[in-house]
């Protein structure tokens, strides 16, 4: 009998660990995909909102994101963080890195590539990837980030809930290549 309970006991334990298990592995796992699924909806209805805006008064009919190539005609860093500058007005063509911003997370790094004096491409050349959940969410927003500041062509973009620390290490990089693109 008394063994009879010690398996019941030891049964109940280890279920109740699986349910701990599946409960940490939603919030660490799922509900960050779920958020950045939604914020991919988000931002699809706002860039076809904006293109639909743009296209009414645009003359050549080219969008922002249509334009997109990644050159490697020279390279520059600095390693100043001057954030007076956040859009891409009167940038000179080129390729800029801007500076490693320090994150909890670890460390983000953003280039950009500027030809007609227009933010054509952005390359997250460095972000946090040490662990699975790290590169689990990196992979997911830093398309997203890259599409919304090559659209804003600016430093001014939507954060994706749940990846606030490569939002902060992602914009302050990329505020340091377009003010370098603007010297």
């Amino acid at each position: 009998m008394e063994d009879t309970v010690n398996t019941l006991s030891r049964t109940a334990i280890a279920a109740a660990s699986m349910a701990a298990l599946a409960v940490d592995l939603a919030a660490v796992v799922i509900v960050p995909k779920l958020r950045i699924q939604r914020s991919e909806t988000v931002l699809a209805q706002t860039t076809a909102v904006a293109g639909s805006q743009s296209s009414t008064g645009a003359s050549s009919g080219e969008s922002p994101s249509d334009s997109s190539s990644s050159s490697s005609s020279s390279s520059s860093s600095s390693d100043s963080s001057s954030s007076s500058s956040s859009s891409a007005s009167s940038l000179q063509d080129g390729t800029y890195t801007g500076s490693v911003t320090m994150t909890r997370r670890g460390d983000v790094q953003v280039r950009i590539t500027v030809s007609g004096g227009k933010v054509t491409a952005v390359d997250a050349v460095q972000y946090p990837q040490d662990n699975p959940t790290s590169s689990s969410i990196n992979a997911q927003v830093i398309p997203i980030y890259v599409k919304e500041a090559l659209a804003a062509q600016s430093s001014s973009i939507q954060v994706v809930s749940g990846a606030t620390e490569t939002y902060d290490g992602f914009t302050g990089s990329l505020q340091d290549a377009i003010a370098q693109a603007g010297r």
